[in-house]
């Protein structure tokens, strides 16, 4: 598996602690070698770009257009030192690459205002996975899923349009709890609350108020991505306990 190589700045102060005394504000870059690759990362959660990013996360919860002026992922190719893309991001602050470099993982434990904990990119900078990590999802069985489907069908639509609906071992997992959320899908809401559930993917998962998602194993996730040809087949990592975890890629 790569190693990361890493060039760390941050240019203001924030103190991590459970209840979030202050708000994530930090502007980080970090760099990521392989043999062949040098991956690049860059975001600015500072007051300069909270307008932009506070009009992303109250509308489509989509960080990868261009108005994102606040963070990006660049890949270069080390021997001709071409740009092979440069594309926008959320903030992330772990990145690996796959051992046939085709794909580059972004995994983060910042949750304010960053509508997706883990990314994959190809070699063309699209992006080929993307997921929504929280401590807390609602669990329905197939009898509970088709009654929130039909009484709450805008609500539904809107989570399953956010790809925040898991289908996992016969039971539905719907993450419903991040910013902004309850306004957007108002009594849907109050029904997946009473459903509440740990994360499927591990009973560790926790959050502070705001700023972090403690979802994975922070001083070394041990990160295993398993490409085939042409797909990207799962991503696995540690969680903070230090239990492996996968996420099959549809």
């Amino acid at each position: 598996m790569h190693r990361i190589i890493l060039i760390s700045i941050a240019l203001m102060a924030s103190t991590l602690c459970k209840s979030d005394p202050f708000g994530y504000d930090l502007i980080i870059s970090f760099e990521v070698e392989t043999e062949n690759l040098r991956i690049i990362h860059y975001h600015n959660w500072s007051d300069s770009t909270r307008e932009s990013r506070f009009k992303m996360i109250s509308t489509d919860q989509n960080p990868f257009t261009p108005e994102n002026n606040y963070a990006y992922v660049m890949a270069i190719d080390k021997k001709s030192s071409d740009t092979l893309f440069k594309s926008p991001s959320p903030a992330l602050t772990h990145i690996e690459v796959s051992d046939d470099e085709q794909y580059i993982i972004g995994i983060t434990n910042i949750m304010l205002w960053n509508p997706f904990q883990l990314v994959a990119y190809n070699l063309k900078g699209d992006v080929v996975y993307k997921r929504h990590i929280t401590s807390i999802e609602a669990k329905l069985d197939s009898a509970d899923f088709k009654y929130f489907k039909n009484n709450y069908s805008k609500g539904f639509k809107h989570l399953q349009e956010l790809d925040r609906i898991h289908l996992y071992k016969g039971y539905y997992y719907i993450d419903f709890l991040s910013a902004n959320m309850p306004t957007k899908i108002k009594e849907a809401g109050n029904y997946l609350i009473k459903l509440k559930s740990n994360n499927h993917l591990s009973d560790d998962f926790s959050e502070t108020t705001s700023n972090y998602i403690f979802w994975y194993q922070e001083s070394d996730p041990k990160l295993e991505i398993c490409s085939l040809p042409n797909k990207l087949d799962y991503i696995s990592l540690l969680d903070p306990e230090g239990n492996r975890f996968y996420l099959m890629i549809k």
